[in-house]
């Protein structure tokens, strides 16, 4: 039994939108861990994520150029990949900024993602529900 609901990875040069899309997805009652969640003072960082994967039912990737060029996030999508793979759990690819499409790994071009580059709030929303059914659906 999963604690989370979802894992999001990300990189920090994405944080303010992250922080909005969590908020938005925990007011759609979606538990959601992401390092600011389970890191902690005198925490192994990398442990705690791990657990926070492990404990998740499904993962969504935030893509950036910056989380593209970030080996811990490269690192988190690896494991969210395997485990969409193999164990049937969701990999949902959100993507943000000035990522260009023809740049994202092979494996996320064959999956629908949500767009949220340069969309209006009530386009974010209409996402951000598009998100949380499809987890709650999966889970």
């Amino acid at each position: 039994m999963s604690i989370y609901d979802v894992f999001v990875s990300y990189s920090h040069n994405d944080a303010d939108i992250v922080t909005d899309l969590v908020e938005r997805l925990k007011g759609h009652g979606i538990e959601v861990a992401y390092d600011k969640v389970v890191v902690g003072p005198a925490s192994i960082i990398f442990h705690e994520v791990e657990e926070a994967i492990r404990n998740s039912a499904h993962g969504l990737l935030v893509i950036s150029p910056a989380s593209m060029a970030s080996g811990p996030v490269m690192n988190e999508y690896y494991v969210l990949l395997q485990r969409s793979m193999y164990d049937g759990q969701l990999l949902i690819p959100v993507l943000v900024g000035d990522v260009k499409t023809q740049d994202l790994p092979e494996f996320i071009k064959i999956r629908f993602y949500s767009d949220l580059r340069g969309v209006s709030d009530a386009i974010l929303d209409q996402r951000v529900d598009e998100i949380a059914e499809a987890i709650r659906r999966a889970s």
